[in-house]
């Protein structure tokens, strides 16, 4: 009896960990000094005069299903990603780093590096290096062609640039960056009504295959806030991660108690794939906000005089933005008109 027979093969981990090593340095920055290969990773902060470290974790959850369904898993590393360097750059920080973790019943070496090279080339995309990771063959707790990823990331900002809620005030502007759809949230009601409504995901229903536009991968948007950051400054006062809870419950998070959000929903445009399974669900719109982005990925709250050259500043990074709303007197709440 050995490990092998115990369903563990660590001479093909090992034998994967060259190309895993491979894909990392491809996103390796000045500050990595030790990267894969070691006990731990070492990363050098640089030229910060009171740096703020900001780490964010989180998974891509029950849309690995859908993509095991379809076969295809190229997209699940910009979800993963996506998830955490989105959420750091919402205090203001640059994400530096990212780890990922991967946890599966058999390691079937194509869907492996499929993930991991989507991965790399997410971290890549957002700027930040993909630094070390663990990958976990566990047999007996996942089927064979099953797992689970997961992953963390970690930023730095100098601390006097610490996006702060006393910094809103009431007639400032909200900004919106329109998302990719879905996103990584609420999958688990998206499978629910494409299995009891027995929805063909190889079918084209007016916007595209279906399968294929459900994984969409998730918008990275840490690099154009962070170079937003750098060229308007304390322009741009409260950043939200629009993610499960939807505009409501993750705009508040970045609001003081005295005041309000008032967020207009027929300033932009709902992706054509929610609106859809919202009807074949028979899901209201009321949960459809709950649960889902609707249409907006980020909320930025910024100053009214600067929400021009913002929005221009976003559209012609190729990231569409709309004024969505406006800061107004309140209790830390939003509503939606």
């Amino acid at each position: 009896m050995d490990y092998k027979s115990a369903g563990v093969d660590i001479e093909k981990a090992d034998h994967l960990i060259e190309n895993v090593r491979s894909f990392a340095q491809s996103t390796y920055s000045k500050g990595v000094l030790e990267g894969i290969g070691g006990f731990g990773a070492m990363f050098e902060l640089g030229k910060y005069q009171n740096p703020v470290l900001v780490s964010s974790t989180d998974g891509v959850g029950t849309k690995i299903l859908l993509a095991e369904k379809m076969d295809k898993y190229s997209g699940l590393g910009f979800d993963l990603v996506a998830m955490c360097v989105d959420d750091v750059v919402c205090c203001g920080a640059k994400p530096l780093f990212f780890l990922d973790y991967i946890a599966l019943g058999k390691l079937k070496e194509d869907v492996y590096l499929s993930i991991i090279e989507s991965i790399a080339s997410a971290c890549h995309f957002a700027g930040c290096a993909l630094i070390g990771g663990e990958t976990a063959e566990l047999p007996g707790m996942y089927p064979d062609k099953e797992f689970d990823l997961a992953g963390f990331c970690v930023g730095a900002v100098e601390k006097k640039d610490i996006l702060r809620s006393e910094d809103i005030k009431v007639g400032d502007a909200v900004i919106g960056l329109v998302s990719s759809a879905f996103h990584s949230n609420g999958y688990s009601l998206v499978r629910r009504v494409v299995d009891e409504k027995n929805l063909d995901l190889n079918k084209n229903y007016g916007f595209g295959e279906l399968g294929k536009i459900l994984l969409t991968p998730t918008e990275i948007y840490a690099p154009v806030l962070v170079d937003a950051l750098s060229k308007f400054g304390k322009s741009i006062k409260g950043i939200a991660h629009i993610t499960g809870g939807g505009i409501e419950g993750n705009l508040s998070r970045v609001l003081p108690k005295s005041c309000g959000a008032l967020v207009q929903k027929t300033t932009w445009k709902i992706p054509e794939v929610i609106r859809f399974i919202l009807r074949e669900g028979n899901i209201s719109e009321a949960e459809g906000y709950k649960v889902f982005n609707m249409g907006i990925g980020m909320a930025l709250v910024v100053d009214a005089r600067k929400k021009s050259d913002l929005l221009h500043f976003f559209n012609e990074s190729s990231y569409k933005a709309y004024e969505i709303g406006e800061i107004v007197p309140g209790d830390g709440k939003v509503r939606l008109v």
